[in-house]
Formats: structure tokens, sequence, C-alpha cells
């Protein structure tokens, strides 16, 4: 069955006096009992931590936090566990500023001044801002260098902490919003009913539209550090209404309060809010001078699980730490916070989807045979990973004098597509491929140039052939590629649409004379030509792969344009049709029309940069045995890249398989012809000029939404909040601008 699941870790207070003499045996029960539960709900895919990371929230606090976290990281792992951290800020992953600033003493009577409301989510630069920003500038630190991974789809939010994640696992995707709701308890005292969360963190970390952000997944899941009864009434009105409304979460997850407790409320017959709150880590308490200290001790772990009708059921197994008869400290089965069944976890639970999730699809352990492209007889079943790419060759010079040794097709940068150079991004690729199992699932492909979109559309198209056993027909368009004339007006475009359609699959051009002298509008005509000519040229499916789709964007008809893909899509006469749709523009910024565009009725597949092991992957193909330090130096350099990594990989292995610093310094010139290419493009366009001379890589900038996606789609800029942007890569700060 498929399913996600994970461990919800909260309030460990790193840093607490008694810690570090008292950690070791907590440490150690951990240990055993998260060995005994993997069997019951593991794998686990993620790990939720819910604020209080730290006691006071310096930076020796967060570096201290590492080194607990890492040997109970390496434990999960050891169990046969992956999984990914997202965390939220809580009221002591701060630091506290003077009580008497002004600011704060203004923030603490946040409800009496509306007008210091809307300064603060209306100006990132306002003084109340700036306070906050810099009070979690720790908790930002640590976030941006954590060692431990996060999921590859993710992107921050207004505040320190809010974030938008995404999880795709079987063709199923999971939504995780996470948002900051300590930024106002910024000083001792009581603050029960008197914080905020607001929709504008919500929308922030959502790319401006925070339900159509959760529309894309099966499911979703909230993450706060406080349960909703520490808003105030005002603001918890708000977070229901806005935020936290009937059936939009599976689940809101928190902590703070040290105990377990789950809740299902619902009203007047709405879908309930589930709320569920976890028991803190490392707990101790005092209640008044001279009582004993209590201690809480414990953790969750959840399980999302779809049954064979695609019906979702979620269960919990919340553990906490008793002491035994004999004295000593065991964690155990939470019976006071939950009724559990047998196997120590609560009853399943249905949940709401979102939407129906794709068919299952089996799977391979690398999806597809090496040969692709070779019939079903005579495909070879050798897995990927055993394919190696060709050795270096000795050959003669020309008087034969002389021994040579070059290395033979060794595979450059920018080549066609070559399956025994391909570097699988597995996730996405099940993805797509289970969208291509049904019609109406488009595939969107969403990645800056030069990321590898044609490469996974080549890749997928072979899959498909080779699962069709051949019988599959396929229509490569690039949009990118038509003349000024063909995009004049709409009925020369489409007309050329339809001849490059016809002459990918081999078809016959009287079929446009048929067509294009009949009644309707040409989307109509093509539509027809579809149903009677196109489709029926193939036996199983009929793949069109129409890359830079982005490219109509700005033309008057591009309404018109989006408007007929999405009806394809949507034609229950088309359903051989599949669509793998390429874009470099942020998808969003494409949909003028939610109606008419066909980029919302899948979640986009995002293209991003190699990860530590695809680099490493593609390093053994080049037959680089390079240090930990030539990876990192690479990494601080141009990231995962996938085209400037091959760049330098290609480079390395033609001289012998030289380390990558003696490469990529600024004395060399390996980077300069792809340089000097972004600097005459963007001396043609003033208006990019301008916006990448403001950004810096280590450092924010605010730009005009027109060049901001115009830069993100050449992969130059990177949004890391909403509205704040710098350079993707600090190997662009080369540029000669």
């Amino acid at each position: 069955m498929r399913s996600f699941s994970w461990l919800h870790l909260t309030d460990l207070h790193q840093g607490l006096d008694a810690q570090s003499w008292l950690w070791p045996g907590v440490k150690d029960i951990l240990f055993e009992d998260l060995t005994k539960l993997h069997d019951r709900c593991g794998p686990w895919d993620l790990v939720f931590f819910t604020g209080d990371i730290t006691q006071r929230g310096t930076a020796e606090e967060f570096d201290r936090f590492n080194a607990t976290l890492g040997p109970l990281w390496e434990h999960i792992e050891s169990l046969g566990s992956s999984p990914k951290l997202l965390a939220v800020p809580g009221n002591h992953d701060l630091v506290r500023p003077d009580p008497l600033q002004p600011e704060v003493l203004i923030l603490q009577r946040w409800a009496e001044y509306p007008a210091v409301q809307k300064d603060f989510w209306g100006d990132p630069d306002s003084l109340y801002r700036r306070l906050v920003d810099g009070i979690f500038a720790n908790y930002d630190a640590w976030l941006a260098s954590s060692p431990f991974p996060a999921p590859s789809k993710l992107r921050r939010g207004i505040l320190p902490g809010d974030f938008a994640a995404t999880l795709t696992k079987d063709g199923v995707s999971l939504g995780v919003l996470g948002l900051n709701s300590s930024f106002l308890q910024i000083t001792g005292g009581d603050y029960l009913e008197k914080l905020a969360v607001d929709v504008r963190q919500f929308h922030g970390a959502c790319e401006g539209d925070g339900p159509a952000w959760v529309k894309e997944h099966e499911l979703a899941l909230l993450l706060t550090h406080h349960p909703a009864t520490w808003l105030s009434e005002q603001a918890r009105d708000h977070f229901n209404g806005e935020i936290f409304t009937p059936g939009r979460f599976a689940a809101h997850i928190c902590g703070h309060l040290h105990e377990h407790s789950g809740s299902v409320v619902s009203i007047g017959g709405a879908p309930g809010r589930r709320q569920l709150q976890g028991r803190s880590l490392f707990g101790l308490e005092s209640f008044g001078d001279g009582a004993p200290v209590e201690r809480s001790h414990g953790y969750t772990a959840g399980k999302i699980e779809f049954d064979e009708a695609d019906k979702a059921h979620l269960r919990l197994w919340p553990r906490v730490a008793r002491r035994a008869a004999a004295g000593h400290w065991r964690l155990i089965q939470d019976l006071d916070a939950f009724e559990l069944e047998d196997d120590q976890g609560t009853r399943p639970e249905a949940l709401p989807l979102q939407r129906t999730p794709a068919p299952k699809r089996p799977r391979s352990p690398r999806t597809t045979p090496v040969n692709l492209l070779a019939t079903p007889s005579t495909a070879t079943s050798q897995p990927v990973s055993e394919v190696a790419p060709p050795r270096p060759t000795a050959v003669s010079n020309p008087d034969g004098e002389h021994m040579i040794s070059i290395i033979s097709r060794i595979q450059p940068p920018g080549a066609p597509y070559d399956l025994r150079w391909h570097v699988h991004r597995e996730e996405e690729e099940q993805t797509a491929l289970n969208y291509l199992d049904q019609p109406g699932a488009p595939v969107v492909l969403w990645g800056p140039e030069k990321f590898g979109k044609t490469w996974a559309t080549q890749y997928l198209v072979d899959c498909v052939n080779h699962q069709d056993g051949g019988k599959a027909k396929v229509a490569a368009v690039n949009l990118d590629t038509f003349d000024y004339e063909s995009r004049r007006d709409y009925s020369t475009f489409i007309l050329e649409l339809a001849y490059q359609v016809i002459a990918a699959i081999g078809g016959d051009e009287a079929w446009i004379d048929k067509h294009w002298g009949s009644r309707g509008s040409v989307n109509v005509r093509l539509g027809r030509m579809m149903r009677e000519h196109i489709l029926p040229q193939a036996e199983s499916r009929l793949i069109m792969a129409i890359d830079r789709v982005d490219a109509v964007w700005g033309l008057p008809f591009k309404d018109d344009c989006f408007g007929m893909l999405r009806a394809w899509a949507q034609d229950k006469r088309l359903s051989k049709l599949r669509l793998i749709l390429g874009i470099s523009t942020t998808p969003t910024m494409l949909i003028d029309r939610p109606t008419q565009s066909p980029f919302n009725l899948t979640p986009p597949i995002v293209l991003g940069d190699f990860n530590t092991e695809q680099v490493r992957e593609l390093a053994t193909k080049y037959g680089l045995h390079w240090s930990p330090s030539d990876f990192a130096e690479l990494d601080d350099l141009i990231g995962g890249h996938p085209y400037l990594v091959r760049h330098v990989m290609h480079r390395a292995a033609l001289a012998g398989g030289v380390a990558a610093h003696s490469l990529i310094g600024e004395s060399t010139s390996l980077f300069d012809d792809f340089l000097q290419r972004y600097s005459r493009r963007l001396h043609n366009q003033p208006e990019l000029l301008q916006g990448l001379r403001s950004l810096r890589s280590e450092s924010l900038a605010e730009l005009d939404p027109q060049v901001s996606h115009r830069l993100e789609s050449a992969g130059l800029a990177v949004e890391e909040k909403t509205g704040l942007f710098r350079l993707r890569y600090r190997l662009y700060e080369r540029l000669r601008l």
C-alpha cells in the first residue's frame, strides 16, 4: 500500500542545565524504542520538529543540537529509514530582545494596534519585521546550514521558519505547511491567548495562493509550535477562517505544552479540524519554589496509508516515558492520552482527500530495462545502474610512431540524450510515469534552462515506448523554434503546430487540407484532425511532448493556446493522448485563468539541482575519484546545476581525472563561454541586467515580478523568501555586468 510515515519530535530544549547528564539516559531508551517501533510503522519518510529545539536560541545551542540529533539520525537510518527534516521555530528558538525596546513593547500589545499589524505584514523593512528577523537570526542560520536533509521541493515564506514543502512518493503528494507561531512570544511571561498566525504567512510560503497549493496535493499537514488555543480570540477566528478551514489540512501538528493530546472538532456538520499535540522530547518543569522537577519525555510516530480503493487513513503511535516499578525509565504507549489498539497504535481514522490519487504503477528497481529502444524480444534485463560508460581507449597517431591515449565517447555537456549518461531522478520519474498511465493528467516538467527537461522527456518517452511494446507514437515539438512569422497570429501559430505534429508522427499533410477549410475555430479544426487522423496512428498511447510551452507567454493568444491544451487533456475522446509540457517559467506565472490552464491539473514536477548522491553518481560515470573537498568546492560554486556539473566533470575526465579545484578557480577559463553567453543576453535586455546587478549569492534583494520570473527561468536567480531573491550560484558573481 502507498503511505507516508513520520516521527513527530518537539521541545528538546537543547541547553537546559540538567540536560548534559540526563540526556544520555533518555537517548538510550529512545534508541531502543525506535528500534521496536520501526517494525510497526516505519520506514519513516519525514521527521517533524515543532519548535523549542533550543533553550535560549544561541548559535552554540544550535550547534549542540546538531551534535545531539546526528546520532539519532544515524540510528534512524540504520533501521532502514531515509527521512527528511522539517522544522518550525518555538518561543525558545529566538534570542530574547531588550524588553524595554519600543518595538518590543508595541508587539506585546499586538491586538491593540491594527496599524502596526498592517505595517508588519506590508513592509519587510519595517522596524517590527527587522526585530523579528533579528531575534530569529540564529535559527535561520542553523536552517540554512543544517546537515539534515530537507525535501527537494521546499519554499521559504515571509517569517523565519515559514515554509511549504512537498513530498511525492509512489505517485502521491503530501504537502507540509510550516508557520511561525512564536514571533510575538519574544519575552518572558504568560502568552496564552495572546499570539497570532496570519493568512499572509500561508500565502507567502505558497507562491501567493495557499488554497491552490494545498489542492496540488492529495493531502496536506500544518505544523506550528503552538496549539490554536494560544492564539488570541481574534487571531483564532482568523486562523480557523482563513488557514485551518474544515477539510483543508488532514491535521494540525504542534507542540509547546509538553503533553500528548489529539482532538477532532466538527461544527455544524463541516469536516473536522484535527489537532495533534506532541509530548516534549526533553521537558523539565518546576511549579513554584522548592517544588519537585517534573520530567516529560516522549514522541509520536504517525502514518497515513492509502488502501486499495485509494482511501486514506491516519494512525498514530504515541510514546511516553514512565518509571517502571524498579525505578528506571522506559518508553511505552501513551494510554493516558489515546485509546490504542493491540499494536499500540490508534485505530485508523479516515481522512478527506484534496484530490483522487493517480492509479498506482508497479515499480521495478529502476523502472525500465537498459535497452529501452529495443523491441520487447531483444530488450536486456540488465539494470541501468550496472551500465558503465566507455573507458579510455589507446590509438596511434597517423605516422604510427607514438601511442596517444584519448577518451573515447566521453559524454560532453549539452550532447543528445544517451541512457548510459542519464542521471535518474527516481521520485520525479516515477511520478511522471504514474501520470502518463492515465488520461487527463499532463506531466508538467518545470526547471530553469539547461536543467535536464529535454533528457527527462526523452527518458519518459522511452519508458512508455518500452512498456507499450513499441506501439506508442511520439510527437515532440519545441515552441521556441517557431519563427516570427509563425507567431504573428493564432491561426498561423496553430497551423504551424499542426504541420509539426504531423511531421513528427510521419503523417500526411493532406489531413490539413481536409480540415482547415472546415467549420469551426482553429482549435476545433486541429482537435478534429487529432481525433480522426493523428490519434489512430498510435496503437497504444500518443505522447505529445511540447518543450518550451511558455514560449507563448506574452503573446496575445497565450490563453487560447493554454486553453486548447487543457481541453485536450480533459477530452474523453482523446483518451490515447498523453501530454508532457516542458516549462522554465514559474507555473503560477502562467496561470492567469485557472480554468483555461493545463498547468494546474497536476502538480508540476520540479527539475532542480542534482542532489549529493546524483552528483556522485555522475562522477562515477565519468570515472572520477574525487575527494570530499572536491565535491564541497564544486557545490559551493555551482551547487548541483546539471549542465555545469557535467561541464566540469567532462573536462576533468578529458584531463585524466584531475581534481575539481584545479578547474573551477577564478583564474581558470572553464566557465568563460557559458558566462559570456549570459552576459551578452543580459546586455541586450537592460531591465534584466539592472535586476541582476542588485543580486548577490549571500544576501537578498527585491526584484520586479516581471524581471524576477525571467531571471528564475534562466536559472540566474532564486527566491529565498517571498519577494526576496539572491543569485542562484556563487559562479554568477563572475558575470561581467
